[in-house]
């Protein structure tokens, strides 16, 4: 349907006025609810009431254009029609990006893409409102194919993004509300990313666990954690030649990092190259500082 619950409204309106964002794109506009209260609350308030005099730009991304009636063309400065999967990579930025009831309607894979997509594209925050869990299914409605609900969705989906969590309670089941800001804690959104791709490989999905992953270790290359369970996530997936790179270039600019050169060196060996693996140990064994039991470690390689 092209309206929503209103149980979130109050909520997520407090946020939208509090950041008085100067561009909002409306994921799935639908009826046009972000439209009309954004409009009426960050231009309208301002006392700029007639549309000559607006300044807040609020455009509307929706899949089906029979929804669109001439009240959404009047309270939107543009609205685009087509697929977010398709448009996701190539809209602007803006300062705020509202996804209401839309992730829901793809596939899983698509949806964690997509949300990733609208993450870099927000300038200052993303807002994402989805029914959370079992209970809400959906079937095509109005002629429209993209009413199924194609996927189910929980408050850990969204560790990779450091967010402000609500959650409400409707007869369907859990409804929630997640505010990400961009100003958020790199070593909050490191360790969020890091718990999401564990939770990715415990399901059996590496593809979406090494993206997680490989965020974490753009965002922070010298984090030990990451690059070891980057590491081991890698191995999993039988991506050993992966897994030898990253250590190599690992110690290359963490000479200190000691673990890694035992964890090289092993690989190596069970990579049939035991003179490349020699040959870390003995790098390792030639520095300084070495703890006992890696010594030990190294020189078993070693000899």
């Amino acid at each position: 349907m092209p309206v929503s619950t209103s149980v979130h409204i109050t909520h997520c309106l407090r946020y939208i006025i509090t950041l008085r964002p100067r561009s909002i794109l409306d994921i799935g506009c639908g009826f046009g609810m972000w439209g009309f209260l954004s409009r009426m609350y960050l231009d309208v308030a301002e006392e700029r009431v007639q549309p000559s005099d607006w300044k807040l730009r609020i455009d509307g991304l929706e899949l089906f254009e029979p929804y669109i009636l001439s009240h959404q063309r009047s309270l939107y400065s543009n609205i685009i029609i087509g697929d977010v999967r398709e448009l996701a990579p190539k809209v602007d930025q803006y300062d705020l990006i509202i996804a209401g009831d839309v992730i829901e309607h793809l596939d899983k894979d698509d949806g964690e893409e997509v949300i990733a997509q609208l993450y870099d594209k927000a300038k200052r925050a993303l807002f994402v409102n989805i029914p959370l869990g079992d209970g809400w299914d959906h079937p095509e409605r109005h002629g429209n194919p993209g009413e199924l609900h194609r996927s189910q969705w929980y408050v850990e989906d969204f560790l990779p993004y450091p967010n402000v969590t609500e959650t409400f309670t409707l007869p369907n089941g859990a409804y929630g509300s997640f505010f990400c800001p961009k100003a958020c804690d790199l070593g909050d959104r490191v360790q969020g990313l890091l718990m999401a791709s564990d939770r990715r490989r415990q399901e059996g999905r590496l593809d979406r666990a090494l993206k997680y992953a490989w965020q974490a270790h753009a965002i922070d290359p010298a984090n030990q954690d990451v690059i070891l369970f980057l590491t081991d996530t890698l191995l999993g997936n039988r991506d050993m030649n992966a897994a030898i790179d990253l250590l190599q270039k690992t110690i290359e600019h963490q000479p200190e990092f000691h673990y890694a050169y035992v964890a090289l060196a092993r690989i190596l060996k069970a990579n049939q190259q035991p003179e490349e693996a020699k040959q870390f140990a003995q790098l390792l064994l030639a520095q300084s500082n070495v703890s006992a039991d890696l010594r030990s470690q190294a020189e078993s390689i070693a000899g």
